[in-house]
């Protein structure tokens, strides 16, 4: 009996050792996967090893002593991605990680709403509870355009640095081409009087940022875009399925607000204001969007679905719209990582990129449905059932965990009582006779 107990206690000690020699495997076991990549894997297992995502598939080998995450009856999904997000973290470019707040309560409410990256202050940031380690992923490399309808002088300026910076370009690639056949080129022109954010907007090596939602800046956005061809990001575009056909032929990248909404005016013969259709009309004529809610900020009083916390009832009234939902998850992981320059590294369930996983316990776009646990670099960061703000909400059915000597021990003490038991019932028992 001490015997057998002192073995299980070696045979545990030796899975225990094991299991932290393998503490950087995580699994997602038994949900359906959207991986928004090479659609749903059901019942399937993720497999992840420190940051990245391993193995994706039915049939995945988990390593012994591997973090289990239970996902049976659940949907599996990619970090939800928010775009110029605000009141999460604090700081700009690199100084937020010297400002990061790992124990702040809008970092746990943007968890718990399925966000796991977002971007804030000209960087591209993790969520992660209780660490400041490899929160910072990148720059956008944003360069803000003014080119509004209201300021005519201003767009005059814009058009006329870009002039400038184009003429330039148009001088060295000459300058270039002579030095290399061997002939006499000169001196190199050198880049005077022009804005290096321009040029850097014509080489393709940052995003122009402009804001227009009437059809009017839109348009003027668009013969812009058509004149300087540049990697470009509009925020708003309330009008924008009036011009969705030339927005898609500029490469325009949108992000837009669905419920963001605009009567149409009865002094203009022309198409004005908001629709509903907005996001379906876009993702028809090719445009790429992002989808960010009208707060653009954890709020906890107000309207639901109207602030980052519930940033998929914005999708889910664009759904509503007519858009396809496996466009509207796009919008919120895939897509907005690429207006971002990360999708190389987020945005999918695939393997070798950022482990930034959530599971739900519904439908993602349904109003009922948790987000359950949250993954970020591998990383369990969430998990509802210790959240205590929705905890008592629904709360799932945990299986009560017994350790393995406790449990041999307690069934070999009851079949110790039922022998004794059995030994006096035979003693005591009464004779009986039948009746002659």
């Amino acid at each position: 009996m001490k015997l057998i107990s002192q073995l299980i206690m070696v045979l545990l000690f030796s899975a225990n050792l094991a299991a932290q020699q393998d503490s950087s495997y995580l699994a997602i076991v038994g949900g359906d996967i959207h991986t928004v990549s090479d659609g749903v894997i059901m019942k399937g297992v993720v497999l992840c090893k420190d940051s990245r995502i391993l193995k994706v598939g039915k049939r995945v080998r988990i390593p012994d002593g591997a973090e289990i995450i239970d996902a049976k009856g659940m949907q599996v999904y990619p970090g939800l991605i928010a775009t110029e997000a605000y009141g999460v973290i604090n700081g700009r470019g690199v100084d937020i990680a010297d400002s990061y707040d790992p124990y702040k309560l809008n970092l746990d409410l943007a968890l718990a709403g399925g966000i796991t990256v977002l971007q804030n202050g000209g960087m591209v940031a993790k969520l992660k509870h209780g660490t400041i380690d490899n929160v910072l992923v990148g720059p956008t490399n944003w360069v803000n355009l003014n080119y509004s309808s209201t300021s005519p002088a201003g767009r005059r300026r814009v058009r006329d640095e870009f002039s400038k910076v184009r003429d330039y370009m148009r001088l060295h690639r000459n300058w270039k081409l002579t030095d290399s056949m061997g002939e006499d080129a000169g001196d190199e022109p050198e880049a005077k009087d022009i804005k290096s954010e321009y040029l850097s907007l014509l080489k393709g090596e940052a995003t122009a940022r402009i804001s227009a939602n009437t059809l009017k800046d839109l348009l003027a956005t668009c013969e812009l875009l058509e004149e300087y061809p540049m990697q470009s990001v509009i925020f708003g575009g309330q009008e924008a399925w009036a011009c969705a056909g030339r927005l898609g032929r500029v490469n325009a990248r949108l992000i837009i607000v669905p419920r963001n909404k605009k009567w149409a005016s009865d002094d203009l013969n022309r198409p004005s204001g908001w629709t509903i259709e907005n996001a379906k009309l876009l993702w028809d004529h090719g445009v790429k969007f992002a989808i960010l809610p009208g707060e653009n900020s954890i709020s906890l009083m107000g309207l639901a679905g109207r602030d980052l916390m519930t940033l998929p009832m914005e999708a889910a009234f664009a759904i509503r719209g007519g858009l396809p939902q496996d466009a509207a998850l796009r919008s919120i992981t895939i897509d907005a990582a690429e207006i971002l320059g990360v999708d190389h590294r987020m945005g999918s369930i695939e393997v070798g990129k950022d482990a930034n996983i959530i599971i739900c316990d519904g439908d993602l776009f349904h109003y009922r449905s948790f987000v359950q646990w949250a993954v970020v670099d591998g990383e369990l960061m969430y998990d509802k059932q210790k959240a205590s703000y929705f905890a008592h909400i629904r709360p799932r059915a945990e299986d009560e965990v017994v350790e393995a000597v406790e449990e041999i021990e307690e069934t070999e003490e009851t079949e110790e009582v039922i022998d004794e038991n059995q030994e006096v019932t035979n003693i005591d028992a009464p004779e009986v006779v039948d009746n002659p």
